[in-house]
């Protein structure tokens, strides 16, 4: 028996312990970032499978704390060059937003595709977190998009049972 996930809440408290330890090794992001709101990641299966806890400074996300579902911390990742620079960051919303999300989507789809609400999961690995969009062609043709920041790409081979929750 599987226990629960932790909740959003708790996951944000995971996050800021983490930067405030040194477990997320960014000096910049502890004394600059901001914690954003935890974003629920969903296994393929729909289970929850952690949370992302973005890190954002002046619109720019700066990197995020990914924790586990259990509420152990997993891994910091960052999107900084150069330490203590915002510059190649991306945008907070390449990430966040779902206009945003679903707008990079269709760059991959066609015109007619209808796509559903953007999920954040992963593609093949939990360290490789991406929005899935589930698509379906006027033929009725299923695929998935994934989403990650800038990029996007199709998987018709998806690693989502059913097309992302929700």
């Amino acid at each position: 028996m599987t226990a629960a996930a932790v909740s959003g809440d708790e996951a944000r408290r995971v996050a800021a312990r983490a930067l405030a330890s040194g477990m997320a090794d960014d000096e910049f992001a502890r004394a600059c970032g901001r914690l954003l709101d935890p974003l629920r990641i969903h296994a393929p299966d729909g289970r929850t499978a952690g949370w992302m806890v973005p890190i954002e400074l002046d619109g720019a996300l700066l990197g995020f704390v990914q924790v586990q579902a259990d509420g152990k911390f997993h891994r910091y990742a960052a999107f900084q060059r150069r330490p203590g620079a915002t510059e190649g960051c991306p945008a907070a919303a390449a990430w966040l937003d779902e206009a945003t999300i679903t707008d990079r989507a269709r760059t991959v789809t066609g015109p007619s595709d209808r796509l559903s609400p953007p999920v954040l999961t992963y593609d093949a690995s939990p360290d490789r977190l991406a929005w899935a969009i589930r698509v379906v062609s006027p033929e009725g043709k299923r695929s998935t998009v994934f989403v990650a920041g800038d990029s996007a790409w199709t998987s018709v081979a998806s690693t989502m049972r059913d097309g992302p929750p929700g």
